[in-house]
């Protein structure tokens, strides 16, 4: 019974040690960069006012980039309320705004500013999406 007590000791004793070095250990911690896997968003963006219902949207491609997510706000919304309008897979884009802020408003005569967002998400496996574009604004009254 000694003898396995004693083992007993002997292997929680090398245990500690063996963690207490692990714990000790002084090489730096690696730091990854993943920056290069996150895509930038798009910039270059331009609103063009077609007529009182449409509006025409173009950007800068962003390099890796397989397609581009659209969000949209207008000034009834807080700055940091968007909601996903569409995705596509050009650097363009043609929104009929008129019809949709009649339907989802319930007093869209107070829409006076809309505002767009656009998000770059990846090609390839492995890399993250960009946040948003700074908006581009639009006055529609």
């Amino acid at each position: 019974m000694k003898s396995k007590i004693k083992t007993l000791g002997i292997i929680a004793l090398t245990t500690v040690i063996v963690l207490a070095m692990i714990a000790c250990n002084d090489e730096p911690k690696k730091v990854v960069d993943n920056s290069q896997y996150y895509l930038k968003p798009p910039t270059g963006i331009v609103a063009t006012k077609l007529s009182t219902e449409r509006l025409h949207l173009t950007w800068d491609a962003v390099s890796g980039a397989r397609d581009y997510e659209i969000s949209v706000r207008t000034n009834l919304d807080s700055a940091d309320t968007r909601l996903n309008l569409d995705s596509t897979y050009n650097t363009r884009y043609e929104h009929g705004y008129y019809n949709w802020y009649y339907g989802y408003y319930s007093r869209p005569e107070q829409v006076t500013t809309i505002y767009y967002y656009i998000k770059a998400r990846p090609r390839e496996a492995g890399y993250i999406a960009s946040g948003w574009s700074d908006p581009v604004s639009v006055k529609v009254r």
